[in-house]
């Protein structure tokens, strides 16, 4: 009843509004954000005969390792910038420094982050092959590290990239910030690192040499991976509580003890009836998750 009676009041007070919300979309266009010039370059680096030393810096971007027989590394540089004048001149300054030391066993190779450039202006790809008995030493903030069958040594220092490495020969010494850690292939000794990641860890498979396997991880969580027949000499710092394992595997704790001012707590880990392996040591706040996986074989049967 009332609605009819109601129409001719409202009806006038609508139609400004209608006018002013009529003229608002006809002047609304749709926002584009303007493209940033971009530039990418390759950079083939010749690494001169007798250095056994590949010390790589950078700011973001990804660097693969695989073997190969000679030290060999190309870098792909991508720079972003607000105009076209702006983009030459950043391009000029990310160019890769390369310098080796007066031995002429160590190369260092380095991209710069420009002074005054955006944190996601420069952005760099690697590719590097090292023979067995080479080391390749990364240093990155944001970057990450995937190691492919790696037969030489590995070293990392990074921030928030991940690093990802698959070994078949060589050692590990990876560490970072708050990225994660994956370690898997064969090796014999590694050092694993990570405060705020989360760290994995498959143990190798029998080589004849004992593991020196160490993992210190403080807030993201340990998953250390076994083989069927696997036993290894266990220290572990931190609560026992935290160690979870699953069914088929074992940890048997024997004493205390302290070692460079550090209580730790050691036992046997695996398959406790099998000959050691060699030695896991583990530093955690946080929770550490033992597993088994499948093999295609008896490891005890192998030896």
């Amino acid at each position: 009843m009332l609605a009819p009676l109601l129409a001719p009041l409202v009806a006038p007070l609508l139609a400004p509004l209608q006018v002013v919300l009529l003229a608002s979309a006809a002047c609304t266009t749709p926002y584009h954000v303007p493209a940033r010039p971009s530039q990418s370059a390759d950079y083939p680096v010749a690494i001169p005969a007798g250095v056994d030393r590949l010390e790589v810096q950078f700011h973001d971007g990804l660097l693969t390792l695989e073997t190969g027989p000679r030290l060999e590394c190309s870098v792909t540089v991508d720079v972003l910038a607000d105009d076209p004048a702006a983009l030459q001149a950043m391009a000029e300054k990310a160019r890769p420094e390369f310098r080796t030391s007066g031995d002429g066993h160590t190369a260092a190779l380095q991209v710069a982050l420009p002074s005054g450039a955006d944190l996601n202006d420069v952005r760099t790809t690697w590719r590097v092959r090292a023979p067995a008995g080479a080391t390749v030493a990364v240093r990155t903030r944001k970057g990450g590290v995937v190691a492919r069958g790696a037969t030489s040594d590995l070293e990392v220092d990074g921030g928030s990239g991940f690093v990802d490495a698959r070994m078949a020969g060589g050692s590990a010494l990876l560490a970072t910030t708050s990225g994660s850690v994956a370690l898997r292939g064969d090796y014999v000794a590694a050092d694993l690192r990570s405060v705020l990641g989360r760290i994995d860890v498959c143990a190798p498979k029998p080589s004849g040499a004992r593991l020196d396997l160490r993992v210190n991880c403080d807030r993201g969580g340990v998953y250390l991976d076994l083989l069927p027949g696997q036993r290894f000499d266990f220290q572990f710092h931190g609560e026992t509580r935290q160690v979870e394992c699953d069914p088929e595997v074992r940890v048997q704790w024997q004493q205390i003890g302290e070692e460079s001012g550090v209580e730790y707590t050691y036992g046997r880990l695996g398959d406790l009836v099998a000959a050691s392996q060699g030695k896991v040591v583990v530093d955690a706040n946080s929770s550490v998750r033992v597993r088994l996986q499948p093999g295609t074989e008896s490891l005890a049967a192998s030896r």
